[in-house]
């Protein structure tokens, strides 16, 4: 491997981060964990809230190496390591993805299935590990307990929608601001599809539900929908508040959650540890592994992007025109 290496950086501003190419020391792989050559990276929107909020006045700004996700082959394997060798196609969470290389923790890495691509590889691991610990380790989703999905065509979106499907939830329902795109919700095991531009929105997902209400909640969105969310639950119900993609504050209602006793259950991996965060990806596998390496939980790529065109590819994202993941892919060096 060569001794440095191209790797984007994020880096505090007084408005904010600015993403930037930087050279940069080429990792080495430690104790347990593995050095890979990466081949594409995805692309999250938390990136952009995390740095809008990364404001600098100081005169040295604090960098770090952006990224939370990967696909590649090890390069080179470090002790203790003896499931992986070197060649292996993987992919798998780790931060400062970003990049030409990346040593990530053995605990972290999935085998990229046979004959998918490195694109759609690196569109997996961080939207299933996510929607997996919101819809099964904390809303604790049963089959056939109905599950809504907000802003379903968003990457955790497309994940979340397909697990809960897949492990037998009924009704699946997801929500969009596109009616556009229902029809490939629907293909991806949506029941129903709510575009909730539409007056009386909230009722329609009482309706799929035959009044019952809904008993797991996977939101994205957050801000003014949070009301009718909570009007919709079930007694029981759970509401997970994954992604504030509309706004940190709601109204809340708490005599309706004290009457159904609801649950309001916030998730995030900004304040996990890494030894939590690892134990995430190791819950995801150990569950759904064997599903995505049969295809039956596939990833949804919407487009790539070359690895020096971020900008265009965030650009991109914030138009909202993708269903599922935004990937960089890395060229052979």
């Amino acid at each position: 491997m060569a001794q440095t290496m191209k790797a984007w950086f994020t880096v505090p501003g007084p408005e904010g981060a600015v993403f930037e190419l930087r050279d940069t020391p080429a990792p080495t792989a430690g104790p347990g964990q593995v050095l890979v050559a990466v081949r594409a990276a995805g692309v999250n929107r938390g990136e952009l809230i995390r740095g809008a909020q990364a404001r600098s006045t100081g005169p040295a700004p604090n960098p770090a190496r952006a990224g939370g996700e990967f696909a590649g082959e090890i390069a080179a394997v470090g002790d203790g390591v003896t499931a992986w060798k070197v060649g292996d196609r993987v992919m798998g969470r780790t931060a400062g993805s970003y990049a030409q290389s990346v040593a990530a923790s053995q605990r972290t890495l999935m085998r990229v299935p046979d004959g998918l691509s490195w694109a759609a590889a690196a569109a997996i691991p961080n939207v299933y590990v996510t929607a997996h610990d919101a819809i099964v380790t904390n809303g604790e989703a049963a089959p056939g307990e109905c599950v809504v999905v907000t802003a379903g065509p968003s990457g955790v979106g497309t994940a979340a929608i397909q697990i809960a499907r897949h492990i037998g939830c009924n009704p699946v329902i997801a929500t969009t601001r596109t009616a556009a795109k229902a029809g490939a919700l629907k293909a991806l095991g949506a029941h129903e599809v709510v575009d909730t531009r539409e007056t009386g929105w909230a009722d329609k997902i009482l309706a799929a539900t035959n009044g019952r209400g809904v008993d797991v909640i996977i939101d994205h969105v957050g801000g003014a929908m949070l009301p009718e969310n909570i009007r919709t639950l079930a007694l029981k119900g759970r509401l997970v508040s994954v992604g504030r993609n509309a706004g940190f504050s709601g109204e809340c209602n708490l005599d309706e959650i004290a009457r159904k006793r609801a649950k309001i259950i916030g998730v995030t991996f900004r304040t996990r540890t890494p030894e939590e965060s690892l134990q995430c990806s190791e819950r995801f596998v150990a569950h759904l592994g064997d599903a995505v390496a049969k295809g039956a939980l596939k990833p949804v790529l919407d487009r790539a992007f070359a690895f020096e065109a971020l900008h265009d590819a965030y650009k991109y994202m914030l138009s909202d025109a993708q269903t599922g993941k935004i990937v960089l892919t890395v060229s052979d060096r």
